[in-house]
């Protein structure tokens, strides 16, 4: 059987995929159809934080799927109840909606906005920010080229520039009700937001009753060396957005609403058929676990300082590398060329990472690691960097 054609066949086009057949993982690997290991720096999308197939989320799937997977949103379910008790518990006083996607989160989130301020529908978002690809969603990304086939887009979206708190305030009008912020943009090309500008923002909005949502879809979960990237800020976001690492694997978001404010939306107002399933809440809340008691995060910490050091060390190397920056296991090495053929030559070398925002290389381990799997990574992109080089100075050569 062949994989490739059944998909060119039967599936939308909507993709471009690349390399082999994949059929199974373990930890930072993934084995091809036919037995080839490749090092996956890339987890799923960066969701699959604890690796592929990690046994305990393993278990934990077979034995709650043996028990109940799905259950409406209008009977009580125990597993839901109690995920939404341990992100309030580990995040702020808060209750917490459930949906399957970071996409539906924000949607929920923009909904919640123009409960807030009645009549004040104009949301404030930032240049290369990156939200999903429903109408609310895209409406709220600040990227021209995930819009241009989709317009006419919903109206209430104010553009700002990123880390410019000037430029913010300057924005806002009588009609603003919330502002939405990545406090490391990936899709943007993994800019770092500064703290003193988050902060002002965070004072603005409180002054201000401006909701300041907070989107973590890949930040949180400890990514960023703590458990949810605003907490290397000071502040406490009025709705927290989470999805892909969330459950490291399956799908599930959430939005996390400051208790103060959560009672303004009312039964009917919004809903997710699927949205926090008993099946997809208990694993959930295995992650939780297993990043305690596995010391994840302490593994973040030192596994980062390690990767940064080793891409310094590339950009003191490589002219074609212009930048390195990024927060935890979320990393970038910024170029002064497109990087899809990066990618594309890891790939052929067995490495997975990712190419964004055209001239970006972007990093996103599994939170668990090992060192000599860094190390590896480290010593293809070594080798691509230096096949690069030496072709643009031989290509300056021929016709310099």
């Amino acid at each position: 059987m062949d994989i490739k054609s059944l998909y060119k066949k039967y599936s939308l086009n909507i993709y471009n995929r690349y390399g082999p057949v994949f059929v199974k993982g373990s930890g930072s690997w993934l084995e091809d159809s036919k037995g080839r290991r490749y090092l996956d720096l890339f987890p799923g999308w960066g969701v699959s934080i604890l690796g592929h197939c990690h046994r305990r989320l393993v278990k934990v799937i077979n034995e709650q799927a043996s028990k109940l997977i799905h259950l409406p949103n209008n009977l009580f379910s125990c597993q839901q109840a109690l995920l939404a008790k341990k992100i309030s518990q580990l995040s702020f006083s808060s209750k917490v909606f459930f949906a399957n996607s970071g996409a539906e989160a924000v949607e929920a989130a923009i909904k919640f906005s123009r409960l807030w301020r009645p009549g004040c529908n104009q949301i404030i978002v930032m240049k290369n920010s990156f939200h999903g690809r429903t109408m609310g969603a895209l409406s709220a990304t600040g990227q021209k080229k995930y819009k241009k086939y989709f317009r006419p887009l919903i109206s209430g979206f104010k553009q700002v520039k990123f880390n410019d708190f000037d430029h913010f305030k300057n924005k806002i009008t009588s009609k603003t009700s919330a502002v939405i912020l990545e406090l490391i943009q990936g899709e943007g090309g993994v800019n770092v937001a500064n703290k003193d500008y988050v902060e002002r923002i965070a004072k603005f909005c409180q002054a201000n009753k401006i909701l300041l949502i907070i989107d973590e879809v890949q930040t949180g979960m400890g990514r960023t060396g703590k458990m949810f990237c605003y907490q290397h800020y000071s502040l406490k976001p009025d709705i927290l957005i989470l999805s892909k690492g969330l459950g490291a694997g399956v799908p599930i978001s959430a939005i996390v609403v400051k208790k103060r404010i959560a009672d303004i939306i009312k039964p009917g107002m919004h809903a997710s058929t699927f949205g926090g399933s008993p099946f997809v809440t208990r694993v959930a809340r295995e992650v939780f676990d297993i990043i305690k008691e596995e010391n994840i995060l302490n593994n973040v910490e030192k596994q980062q300082k390690f990767l940064k050091k080793s891409l310094l060390k590339l950009k003191e190397r490589f002219s074609i590398i212009k930048k390195v920056r990024g927060m935890g296991l979320m990393q970038a090495i910024e170029c002064n060329r497109p990087t899809a053929p990066v990618f594309k030559a890891a790939l052929k070398k067995k490495l997975i990472i990712n190419s964004t925002h055209e001239n970006v290389v972007r990093i996103m381990p599994a939170l668990n690691v090992k060192k000599t799997e860094l190390n590896q990574g480290i010593v293809i992109l070594t080798d691509i960097f230096k096949s690069l080089e030496k072709r643009q100075k031989n290509n300056y050569k021929q016709y310099g």
